[in-house]
């Protein structure tokens, strides 16, 4: 089934969580990191990093859009830990990490 004009009239609601108990702390994203949603992203990002582990990992398999605000917070974690994982990126997650030149940062794991 093809997608709809009106399909496409609201984005997917935010949602972001934690789990503290993976290996690595894993936060996964639903819907769209952008300004709006940037400061509960960042929040997660510190509370993963705040486990002491030396790699996180983030869920982009729900993920719809990532700004450059989302760009800016991952760089912000990149400095608190050794490596972050990045999990199931979509083609739009993926082209926004390569472009914004984390590419070589930020570990893919699909």
């Amino acid at each position: 089934m093809l997608a709809t004009r009106d399909d496409w009239a609201e984005a997917p609601d935010f949602h972001v969580w934690v789990d503290l108990e993976a290996d690595p702390p894993c936060v996964a994203v639903s819907g769209e990191i952008d300004l709006t949603t940037c400061a509960a992203f960042r929040d997660a990002l510190d509370e993963a990093a705040e486990t002491g582990s030396r790699t996180i990992a983030v869920d982009f398999k729900r993920t719809t859009f990532m700004g450059s605000t989302a760009i800016r917070e991952l760089v912000r974690a990149r400095a608190k830990v050794e490596r972050i994982e990045a999990r199931s990126t979509s083609q739009i997650v993926r082209r926004a990490l390569v472009a914004s030149g984390l590419g070589g940062e930020i570990d893919f794991s699909d």
